[in-house]
């Protein structure tokens, strides 16, 4: 999917902000990718450079830091090349209108909003986003989409779509294909689909929206009481001449969007119910099998425990054997000796494991620290989903846990989204006025 300008862009005023950000995100993407050819970024600099909620509660200064530093980073060609047409697109213009420093303001803002909303929405999303580090402009790139829908709501894109590498393209206004964008990004966030923080660019498209009253209030009052505005208007409309206003968004599009801010909103809102009434145990688990290491979380439930998935070969198969013994509310505040054989089902294949450990479990009974040695079988699952059993394998391990008290954080995360989300509903009733600034509309006046 591709969108393309369907109209000629006239940008009046300065652009610079929009520019220096574009090179930032340029120069720093060169320096993270350079080892691998300007292809992709090394995994070492998403780990250094991205956000990852954990972090908030291990080092909260280092977490907020990543902030900004994620928001300037990529994961691969593909994803700085679209993330910074969408800026040159959509941003010049925004600038424009309201001036680079609040500009620039409205970009990091929208930003902090995407994390802010990507942290707050674990308890619905899921816990293993915990550990997951996340990169890229697109959550502040979303606040300038938000902030274009309001300002430029009736221009004129192409969107352009392939179909057997053939592109076919029809045009569109900004308010419908923003419209469906926005819409995407929520439901696709809702079904947890993997490999994107979609809840980030809601709460960048959010964030803008609410913010672009707030960036346009002086220049609107400013309009209002222009001579022009007051004076002449009014005269003509006594005489019977009628001047069309600024259509802005729709009353359908309103509705529409209203409606998804309002469901976004839900989320938070059944997520503050979840963590207050039934808070789940959540712990970061370190792990090291056969000399590689990962972090993972654990999270134990009412009737389950879930231990996220672990890119480290030897550590997700470690874990997915280890998962029945991490847990056990009788051991509490115990220590036990394992040798043992049992085993698991793993893609309905049963998996025969040998365990010699030592572990140690706190108050409620997760394991604190166990090393040891497992003997087990690996499963080799091909590409239409099929599971064999592999070959034999040996590992060597140390892990341990420490344990996060996520409600206070996530409860004010929460609230804080839930209430920019309201906001920005209420400041659709404002978007009228904001188109009125931007000179789209046709002023020519009918009888």
């Amino acid at each position: 999917m591709v969108v393309v300008p369907g109209e000629r862009i006239h940008v009046r005023g300065s652009s610079r902000v929009t520019t220096l950000i574009i090179l930032v995100n340029v120069l720093v993407y060169f320096y993270t990718s350079y080892p691998n050819l300007f292809l992709e970024s090394t995994n070492e600099s998403i780990y250094l450079l991205g956000f990852t909620p954990a972090t908030l509660f291990t080092n909260p200064l280092q977490g907020v830091a990543r902030i900004f530093t994620a928001m300037f980073t990529h994961a691969d060609l593909f994803h700085i090349f679209f993330n910074m047409y969408f800026l040159w697109l959509f941003g010049r213009r925004v600038e424009s209108i309201i001036g680079s420093w609040r500009y620039l303001l409205l970009y990091l803002t929208s930003g902090i909003a995407a994390v802010l909303f990507h942290v707050a929405i674990i308890p619905v999303g899921g816990y293993d986003s915990l550990v997951v580090p996340a990169v890229g402009a697109s959550g502040a790139i979303s606040g300038v989409l938000g902030s274009y829908l309001l300002m430029f709501p009736n221009t004129r894109l192409m969107w352009c779509m392939f179909f057997l590498f053939l592109p076919y393209c029809f045009p569109v206004s900004t308010s419908v294909f923003l419209l469906i964008w926005f819409a995407e990004q929520v439901l696709y966030g809702y079904l947890r689909l993997g490999g994107v923080a979609y809840f980030a660019h809601v709460g960048g498209f959010v964030a803008g929206i609410a913010l672009t009253y707030i960036a346009t209030k002086s220049i609107i009052e400013q309009y209002k009481s222009s001579y022009t505005y007051d004076y002449i208007y009014g005269w003509l409309e006594e005489i019977g001449i009628v001047f069309r206003r600024p259509r802005g968004l729709g009353k359908i599009t309103k509705t529409i969007l209203t409606v998804l801010l309002l469901l976004v909103a839900a989320g938070f809102a059944y997520g503050l119910y979840f963590i207050n009434t039934t808070p789940p145990l959540t712990y970061l688990l370190n792990v090291s099998a056969n000399g590689s290491n990962d972090t993972v979380s654990l999270v134990v439930y009412q009737s389950s425990v879930d231990v996220s998935y672990s890119s480290v070969d030897s550590v997700r198969i470690l874990l997915n054997r280890l998962t029945p013994v991490l847990y056990n509310p009788s051991l509490a505040n115990t220590s036990e000796t394992y040798d043992k054989n049992y085993n698991v089902n793993i893609q309905g294949i049963r998996v025969p494991i040998h365990l010699r450990m030592n572990a140690v479990y706190d108050e409620v009974g997760v394991m604190r620290y166990g090393s040891g040695e497992m003997y087990t079988r690996v499963v080799n699952i091909d590409m239409y989903g099929n599971a064999v059993i592999g070959d034999a394998i040996s590992i060597d391990f140390v892990l341990d846990s420490m344990r996060l008290n996520t409600v206070p954080f996530l409860s004010i995360g929460g609230v804080l989204a839930l209430g920019i989300t309201i906001y920005s509903v209420l400041s659709l009733r404002r978007a009228d006025e904001i188109a009125m600034v931007t000179g789209e509309a046709p002023s020519l006046p009918y009888y």
